[in-house]
Order: C-alpha cells, then sequence, then structure tokens
C-alpha cells in the first residue's frame, strides 16, 4: 500500500512541476501537440464555451447589447432576443422547426456538440482516479441546451445543477457532488465520467418562479411574447431566468445569488493547482468574465488557458495580450477555425496524427 502512495505522490509532484515549466517559458512561448496532450490528460478539466459553438443554427448577438442599452431601442431589441431564446426550443422539440434550411443548421449543430462531448467523454473515462477526477466543467454563456440534448442521446452522464424529481430545483452546490458505480460482486467503486453544465447567464430550461430556478422543458417560454408589448410581455419575459445582454447584467449577476455563485465557481475551479481551461467559440467580448479569467491567470501560475481562435491570430497586434500573460496559448492554425475544425484538431492531438499547428516548437 506504502509503494502505491508513493507512486501517485510521485507523478504529482511530477504534474506540477510539468505545469510550472509549461508556464515559465519565454515571453514567444509555444505549446505543442504533445504539451497539450499532457495537460489534458493531467489536469483539472475546465471548458468555457460561447456562442460560436451554437453559431450554425442561432445566431450571435450582433449589435442587441448595444440596442438594449439606448431606451429607443430596448424594447425591440429585448423581442429579438427573445425570438432566438424561443428559436432554441426546437433544440428539444424539433417539430417546432418548420424550415428547411434552419432543420438542417439545427441538425449539424446537434452533430458538432455530439462530436465535441463525445470527445471530452472518451478522453476522461481512460484517466486514473488516484491522479485527477473524472469530471469536466463546462462554463458557458450559451442559453440553448445543445449539451444537455447531447449528453441525454449520447448516454453521458452530466448535472446541470437541479436536483430533485417532481419539482426540481437548481443550487450552484449540486456541482460538487460526484457520482461513483459501485460493483456488485466486490464491493469496488469508481468515479462516473460526468460532466457539470454550469449556465453562466441561464438556461431555456430555468424558470424563475417564487424567487427559485425551477427545471423546465421550455414551456414556460410564451410563443406570442412577440405580439405583446408593455406589461404584458415584460409578464411572460421575467419568467425566462436569462440575463439580458446589456450593460446591466453584470450588476444584475452579481445581485442574484446563483449567478453570483457560478461566477465564483468559476474563478474557484481554476484557481486550483493544475488546472486547465479551453475557450471554444468564446470572442471574451464579456468584460466581466474576461477580467475574472484575466485575474486568476495572474494568481494562479499553474493554471494552463488555451484559447482556440476562430480568427488567425495576430501575434503583432496581441489583442488578448498573450506575450503579457505566460499561461495563455492561442491556437489559430487557420482563418475560420469554427467549433468543427476545434474538435477534430484535438481529435488528432489525441490520436497521433499530424496537425497543422501554429505553435509546434521548433527543435
Amino acid at each position: 500500500m506504502g509503494c502505491v502512495i508513493d507512486q501517485v505522490m510521485k507523478i504529482r509532484s511530477n504534474k506540477k512541476l510539468f505545469f510550472r515549466k509549461l508556464v515559465t517559458k519565454n515571453a514567444m512561448k509555444k505549446i505543442d501537440n504533445k504539451e497539450l496532450k499532457e495537460i489534458i490528460q493531467s489536469g483539472h478539466i475546465n471548458l468555457l464555451i460561447g456562442s460560436g459553438c451554437s453559431l450554425d443554427y442561432l445566431t450571435t448577438l450582433l449589435d442587441i447589447e448595444n440596442r438594449m442599452n439606448e431606451e429607443s431601442t430596448k424594447a425591440q431589441a429585448q423581442k429579438d432576443y427573445y425570438k432566438l431564446i424561443k428559436k432554441s426550443k426546437a433544440v428539444l422539440e424539433e417539430s417546432l422547426e418548420t424550415e428547411k434550411d434552419e432543420k438542417t443548421k439545427l441538425s449539424k449543430t446537434k452533430q458538432n456538440y455530439d462530436s465535441f462531448l463525445g470527445f471530452w467523454a472518451n478522453t476522461i473515462s481512460s484517466r486514473s482516479l488516484h491522479i485527477v477526477n473524472k469530471q469536466v466543467n463546462i462554463f458557458t454563456t450559451n442559453f440553448d441546451m445543445f449539451m444537455e440534448d447531447s449528453c441525454e442521446r449520447l448516454g453521458i452522464p452530466y448535472n446541470d445543477g437541479f436536483a430533485g424529481q417532481i419539482n426540481p430545483n437548481f443550487s450552484v452546490a449540486n456541482f460538487n457532488k460526484i457520482q461513483r458505480y459501485k460493483s456488485l460482486q466486490f464491493d469496488n467503486t469508481s468515479d462516473i465520467p460526468l460532466f457539470n453544465i454550469i449556465k453562466l447567464h441561464g438556461s431555456v430550461s430555468w424558470q424563475a418562479k417564487d424567487e427559485k430556478i425551477l427545471y423546465s422543458n421550455g414551456s414556460h417560454i410564451a410563443d406570442d411574447l412577440d405580439e405583446k408589448t408593455g406589461d404584458d410581455f415584460d409578464e411572460g419575459y421575467k419568467k425566462i431566468a436569462v440575463i439580458n445582454p446589456n450593460a446591466e447584467k453584470h450588476f444584475e449577476t452579481v445581485l442574484d445569488t446563483n449567478y453570483a455563485s457560478m461566477l465564483r465557481k468559476f474563478t474557484l475551479e481554476l484557481e486550483k493547482e493544475n488546472s486547465i481551461l479551453l475557450l471554444i467559440g468564446f470572442s471574451l467580448a464579456d468584460n466581466h468574465i474576461k477580467n475574472l479569467l484575466y485575474g486568476v491567470m495572474k494568481s494562479n501560475p499553474t493554471l494552463v488557458v488555451v484559447y482556440f481562435s476562430y480568427s488567425q491570430y495576430d501575434e503583432t497586434a496581441d489583442k488578448l495580450e498573450e506575450k503579457k500573460n505566460p499561461n495563455l496559448y492561442v491556437i489559430s492554425p487557420e482563418p475560420s477555425f469554427s467549433f468543427e475544425k476545434a474538435t477534430e484538431y484535438l481529435g488528432k492531438v489525441f490520436s497521433n496524427h499530424d496537425v497543422s499547428d501554429q505553435y509546434e516548437d521548433e527543435e
């Protein structure tokens, strides 16, 4: 037993050393595929998923945030946002989508999420229990149900923060639970691979009622709100527990217990030693989340942040300040590096196939 403990402690020590060496390279740092594979296999995995991952079916917010900040355009902007929320109900009920082209886009987006989550399920399933847990924290600002839908269809266990069967209630504390499997014959236990799906800005499955967040299949979202105005619109709109994309959303986030707790969960997970955060489909336009992330990057030298950039990264402009942050790595091997291409990239890293990677270390 002592030998096993010594071996585990040695592996953990080597892992800490690897992470520290990785984030103390020179300013023109590079990360090769071998290093990327190693930190994913041995680190505490966190993902930050943005609207770019659902872009094939759900359009991005474009100028809606600016319009919500102006009193003269706020009402119409809220209706446009509502239409996007209503459209996302088709993720769980495909019959709601009647346009042929949109049905094709919906199916394609589901396939992309299936491939992405399938990759991570396979990756964490092969982990050793004694080294790192078999959990992946998926933080997202998306309100759609693509991830939950994929997990259900693929049979992947996930935790969405709800507890209870008859009237499920949401609590951030539920994300601290670990599921284990116990064998019938030998009484052995093992971690069940699990995704924590943490929706920082709420979800179409969240219904605000009696100062609680209850689970809903989307039935609380009326189909005719775009035809209503004034108090009639507001009454139906306030039932949807999704943060408005306006300048006040961060004040709303801080004031609301659940939203504030999720942001705290985000920082706490990144503050853990040897954590890794991969950003995909996320533009970092959300200054509140960006500031939290950059703050943790400075306070936790073992944190490794890998940003998959849709646009080919301009090292000269260095808008993400990669050079100033030794633990930030930007991967953008080609223009229009989409969610689908990022998943393919990760798959090739783990299958040891050649990857067209501008960050390969030179001998």
